[in-house]
């Protein structure tokens, strides 16, 4: 009985030292021994080491994966409770917690120890496009990212950085909104011109009884006298036309991003024209219309025509229009 109780406390002290190592003294994924000249990757997939971790989608679903197999007595258990362990969970992945795995993609460039098939393992760097580098990052018991041990989606091999600096790469949130989300093209829109006139005219008293009223839109009086255009004003507006500017979503919502490495996003931008007006037009001519005596009426007459013979006198000598509104009767 005493010898029995020996044998169990030798155990468990063996188990505490062996908890207490430091990742990368006995497993040779975490040692750096010789490494030499790396081993250029741009591909994965081609000698998988765990299998039942290759393809997966999500931290979650590794999680399942190894909580799934946690109790096999397999190749593949052994050796991944083995490299758990070097990393501080004492019982392998019994230990694992679904928030000790995180998603990350591993920057190219990145020089380190990679599995491979038969749980061998070789001093690589990595080089291609940073989407080929997915991986599933494991963090060491005690929270040092230092020591995170990653294994890649594509192909479930694990790999340990030489350096940690630097080394893995983010996924951030991508939104993407334009500056003016409505623009207004006044030079390319409607010209809309309105010309305001203003006539005088009097009421005719005397006319003849068989004379049928002369009914002119706008007065009112039945037997007016022929409208005197005395204002003319002529006014030109552009009326803007207006368009909607929107940039598409990227499609995927997250980009990978990795220290000095140049982030592409590519998102379309939509021009959509709304509407070149949506007001009321204004109307053509606006005509106003103003009644005065008839003396007065005479007298306006006069005054214009003799403006006119004035303006075209001037013009005939000097050979040059004359630049003046002139007014007269329609």
């Amino acid at each position: 009985m005493k010898r029995l109780f020996l044998i169990s406390a030798s155990l468990i002290m063996a188990s505490a030292g062996f908890a207490q190592t430091d990742a990368g003294s006995d497993s040779s994924l975490y040692r750096f021994n010789n490494p030499g000249t790396p081993k250029e990757v741009s591909k994965l997939g081609a000698a998988p080491e765990f299998r039942f971790l290759r393809n997966m989608n999500s931290p979650r679903q590794v999680y399942a994966a190894i909580k799934k197999h946690e109790n096999d007595n397999t190749a593949d258990m052994n050796k991944l409770n083995d490299l758990l362990m070097q990393i501080g969970y004492t019982n392998g992945a019994k230990d694992l917690k679904s928030s000790d795995i995180s998603m990350a993609h591993v920057k190219p460039g990145t020089e380190g120890n990679m599995g491979s098939s038969g749980y061998t393992y070789g001093y690589c760097r990595l080089k291609g496009n940073p989407s080929e580098f997915k991986a599933w990052k494991i963090m060491p018991k005690d929270g040092n990212e230092d020591k995170s041990l990653y294994v890649f989606a594509k192909c479930g091999n694990a790999f340990y950085p030489k350096t940690t600096a630097s080394t893995a790469c983010i996924n951030v949130p991508v939104q993407v909104t334009p500056d003016q989300a409505q623009i207004d093209l006044p030079s390319s829109g409607r010209e809309v011109t309105t010309n305001d006139q203003v006539y005088v005219y009097y009421e005719r008293r005397h006319h003849g009884k068989d004379e049928a009223p002369n009914q002119v839109s706008g007065i009112n009086d039945p037997y007016p006298s022929k409208p005197l255009l005395v204002s003319s004003v002529m006014d030109e507006e552009v009326i803007p036309e207006t368009y909607n500017v929107t940039l598409s979503s990227p499609q995927n919502n997250t980009v990978t991003a990795c220290t000095d490495s140049t982030l592409n996003l590519t998102a379309n931008i939509n021009v959509e024209k709304t509407s070149t007006y949506t007001g009321n037009y204004p109307k053509d001519d606006h005509k106003v219309y103003k009644k005065v005596s008839k003396r007065h009426y005479k007298m306006i007459a006069r005054k214009m025509r003799k403006a006119e013979r004035k303006a075209n006198k001037i013009a005939r000598r000097t050979g040059v229009p004359v630049d003046v509104k002139l007014v007269k009767a329609e």
